[in-house]
């Protein structure tokens, strides 16, 4: 993988500890020209969204030249169960409605798909990496990359080559 030296680079990575630095070590990437934004979920499911205004807003902060986004090969996906929420059990219908019908760009088509954040990892990663490149607010110059890295190897696999 080559990152040019002294780039400022954009982690978007998972929760998991220490994937930051293994993520620095596979890449050879300098931890003080990176910037981490950490998520629970792979897919950025809005192009208007709180987590997509901060990688706008970190991009021209920082001068971000290139975004990673990257993700553990063995990351478990979400696993909520709607009867969790009985106090909203009387609204499900409702909200699902309004995931099937309310907004066509929505990539998910219920509530329980929403809040798992989808199943696929490397489908959400490979999204994600297309809705920043197509953004209109992203500089056309700033490299956008989607990765799962295996943290025992501390291997990047990029996703085109998945």
């Amino acid at each position: 993988m080559e990152i040019t030296e002294n780039k400022n680079v954009l982690l978007i990575t998972g929760m998991e500890d220490k994937l930051e630095q293994s993520i620095c070590h596979a890449a050879a990437i300098q931890p003080e020209k990176t910037v981490t934004l950490k998520t629970v979920f792979s897919h950025i499911s809005q192009p208007y969204s709180d987590l997509m205004r901060d990688i706008i807003t970190l991009v021209f902060q920082k001068k971000i030249e290139e975004i990673l986004i990257v993700r553990s090969k063995n990351e478990q996906a979400a696993d909520i169960d709607l009867e969790d929420f009985p106090h909203v059990s009387d609204r499900l219908q409702t909200i699902d409605y309004l995931f099937q019908h309310g907004n066509p760009e929505f990539p998910f088509s219920n509530l329980d798909e929403w809040l798992n954040g989808g199943k696929n990892v490397a489908l959400g990663i490979q999204q994600s990496v297309d809705l920043i490149r197509r953004h209109p607010l992203i500089p056309s110059h700033v490299k956008v990359r989607g990765f799962l890295i295996n943290m025992e190897h501390e291997e990047l696999i990029e996703i085109e080559d998945y």
